[in-house]
């Protein structure tokens, strides 16, 4: 098994990298636009709830390889244009991940008891205020660990970009196999390298739920 990666480990960084960078990309929009998305969701507009609730129903019922298929296929062809697959699989998942973000900050800001506005507005701050260094910091360790989940899910939800043609970590795995026709080492090493990559961030997401618990009760 080990030789395989050896004499294939230029391939296997490669797809490693891509499926890394798919991630950061994915994140970047995902995370601050789901944590502003979801603040005005749940302080400022009654519209941007409804809207984040309907997205939230939407990634719900539409499977995420529909979609991707969706975006990588007939959606150009409607609009005539021709996006690279890694770039459709970014704007596919960083919505998915964006609307998850959005979804949680929102239920978790309506959630939280209105004694932390009405303490921070007794010592005359502003609502932004209140928000930026009050509730967000209350948000953040609470909610961490989901979102943490939420980013390796995304990071598993990647191996569909194998399927528009990305050359992720999955798809090098497929061509590394085509050329030895070992599927027993190939696919036994795909499962190591998300062990390593994924165990570390549930070692972490456990450690942190124990020393952050923050209840309202």
């Amino acid at each position: 098994m080990f030789d395989i990666l050896l004499q294939n480990h230029q391939l296997f960084l490669q797809g490693l990298g891509t499926t890394l960078k798919l991630l950061v990309f994915i994140m970047i929009i995902g995370i601050p636009g789901g944590l502003v998305l979801g603040i005005i969701g749940a302080r400022y507009s009654l519209i941007a709830s409804k809207i984040v609730e309907g997205l939230k129903f939407f990634t719900k019922v539409v499977p995420v390889l529909v979609l991707l298929f969706w975006l990588h296929f007939p959606f150009q062809a409607l609009l005539e244009i021709v996006i690279d697959p890694f770039w459709t699989t970014v704007l596919a998942l960083g919505f998915v991940n964006l609307v998850f973000v959005a979804h949680v900050i929102q239920n978790e800001l309506k959630l939280m008891p209105k004694q932390y506005r009405e303490a921070g507005l007794s010592l005359g701050m502003s609502k932004r205020q209140i928000i930026t260094y009050i509730e967000i910091p209350i948000l953040m360790k609470r909610l961490v660990p989901t979102i943490s989940l939420g980013q390796a899910t995304m990071l598993e939800y990647t191996l569909f970009a194998s399927l528009i043609s990305v050359p992720e970590l999955f798809r090098v795995a497929q061509t590394v196999n085509a050329m030895v026709y070992d599927p027993v080492a190939v696919y036994s090493l795909l499962v190591i390298f998300f062990l390593v990559i994924l165990t570390p961030l549930h070692v972490f997401i456990n450690h942190y739920k124990k020393k952050n618990n923050i209840s309202y009760a």
